[in-house]
């Protein structure tokens, strides 16, 4: 019974969306042909990520002649031993996803407001734990959400990053507990921060002032789709993930036939391989559990340019400079222009 109502409020909790809506934010975000059919499909099929030959073979992004993605600019450190430093299927007893959300007390002082913490199994999100976060009334557990998307006639990227950066640092004065930070609110001439460069600049922001503690980060976005993507968010200090996108691409591939379970089933599988691939990320460090990844920063970056990384990602090591605000926003614009232009097709 508890199983057919949880279904229930997770049919419930996922509006409809229209197919050239899907369209329009595939193209947006960059969602390719392939990638829909070679790492969303195997997900929301298996379970388990697709197997692939070792190793990378595509340009670094910097140097790539197409538009790609902030993730790319990010290659995972790992722990430098000739044996696994942790292995996640035999050790997976000491391991662990578990997240919490809500203000962080003094631990030295112990006392019962310790233990009002919201507990998630996962920092992936399902669409009903999402929407019970978002319009939750609880006190102690008050919900900001800012929106990504900015004009960029009236303002730059960076001013547009800086703004947000602002809006979260004033909400969490003014007592917001959970800054939801989500880029679904596409519209014509506008266009969205990538949500990495949002979550580093708000966290650092809110390091720096000594308000981290207080607030926690939610990201609702386009851009997440596979484990590295989730990986970089965490590592940059969000709590939680929400990504709808994901969810509206596996449903589009059900109602294709492409996948031929429930598309609620598809979406659970689907955070079930994240969490695989979260744990094998998790355990090139040797680290057993998220809450020592988030915010660790564990990256070095590949061709991002000092000004960026002193903004949104403070502290990385990025030996080779690049990419730059002027072309991240140019970038955005090239996809913009595709996505709001019906004719083109998925690439």
């Amino acid at each position: 019974l508890e199983q057919t109502m949880n279904l229930d409020e997770e049919s419930r909790s996922f509006p409809e969306m229209s197919a050239d809506e899907v369209k329009a934010h595939m193209k947006m975000f960059q969602v390719t042909f392939e990638e829909r059919d070679q790492i969303l499909r195997p997900l929301g099929e298996s379970g388990m990520e697709a197997i692939g030959s070792m190793g990378d073979d595509k340009p670094m992004a910097v140097l790539s002649n197409r538009v790609r993605s902030i993730y790319d600019y990010f290659r995972q450190q790992f722990a430098q031993v000739t044996n696994p430093p942790i292995d996640p299927l035999r050790e997976a007893i000491v391991m662990s996803l578990e997240t919490c959300i809500g203000s962080e007390r003094n631990v030295f002082v112990e006392g019962p407001e310790h233990a009002r913490r919201v507990i998630l199994t996962t920092p992936v999100l399902s669409a009903s734990k999402f929407n019970r976060l978002r319009d939750n009334e609880e006190s102690g557990f008050e919900v900001v959400q800012i929106d990504l998307n900015y004009n960029p006639e009236k303002q730059s990227l960076q001013e547009a990053i800086e703004g947000i950066a602002d809006q979260a640092e004033q909400s969490v004065r003014d007592g917001k507990v959970i800054l939801i930070l989500t880029d679904a609110f596409l519209s014509r001439g506008s266009l969205p921060v990538h949500a990495a460069l949002a979550t580093g600049a708000v966290h650092h922001r809110l390091v720096d002032k000594g308000l981290r503690c207080d607030a926690n980060l939610v990201i609702e976005s386009g851009t997440v789709r596979d484990p590295h993507h989730f990986a970089v968010l965490f590592g940059f200090g969000a709590t939680a993930v929400y990504p709808y996108l994901a969810y509206r691409v596996l449903n589009d591939l059900c109602s294709a036939g492409e996948i031929q379970i429930d598309p609620l089933q598809s979406h659970e599988n689907y955070r079930k391989g994240i969490n695989k691939g979260l744990m094998k990320i998790l355990s090139k460090m040797g680290i057993s559990t998220i809450a020592s990844y988030r915010g660790a920063q564990l990256f070095e970056a590949i061709g991002l340019s000092s000004e960026i990384v002193d903004l949104c990602f403070k502290g990385v090591t990025s030996r080779i400079e690049g990419a730059r605000f002027e072309d991240f926003q140019f970038e955005q614009g090239l996809l913009a222009k595709e996505a709001w232009t019906a004719r083109k097709p998925i690439q």
